[in-house]
């Protein structure tokens, strides 16, 4: 098993939205759009992470910022490479960014079942601040957490 180490964390960049759309188009009830990751990439407001195995991104990161607040809309790992830690160390590398551009507060939804991805933002520091009912459809609620430097 490769380490997390090995991996390279990197911004996004135009030339991996075929392979973000990828990943979400494998993992996601409702995968984002070209144009919605395509923003993420280019605007100032917006931010995309992905993590690189040699030309490869198995996992990837985005969110949106104003002003002192940022909201992640995705986290999504290959499902081939799930269990590594390499969301984990995406998502510590994404709030040092964060905090280097002074966020102060990060906020994100996370299915109520999805123990895995709440494992991985409770051991990231962040904190269950609500619930959405149905969030995610009929039964399916959402978490709402959210994480305070």
């Amino acid at each position: 098993m490769t380490d997390p180490a090995d991996y390279k964390i990197r911004p996004a960049s135009a030339g991996d939205i075929n392979q973000i759309m990828g990943l979400e188009e494998g993992s996601i009830a409702h995968p984002w759009q070209r144009e919605e990751i395509s923003r993420l990439i280019t605007e100032e407001n917006k931010c995309a992470l992905v993590t690189d195995d040699n030309g490869r991104v198995v996992c990837y990161i985005g969110c949106d910022i104003v002003l002192d607040e940022a909201d992640i809309g995705n986290l999504v790992t290959d499902e081939k490479e799930r269990g590594r830690g390499l969301a984990t160390e995406l998502m510590k590398s994404l709030l040092e960014y964060l905090r280097q551009r002074g966020v102060r507060k990060v906020f994100l939804e996370v299915e109520s079942t999805n123990l895995p991805a709440i494992r991985v933002y409770e051991k990231c520091g962040f904190k269950r601040s609500g619930l959405r009912k149905g969030y995610y459809g009929t039964g399916r609620d959402a978490i709402l957490m959210d994480c305070e430097f």
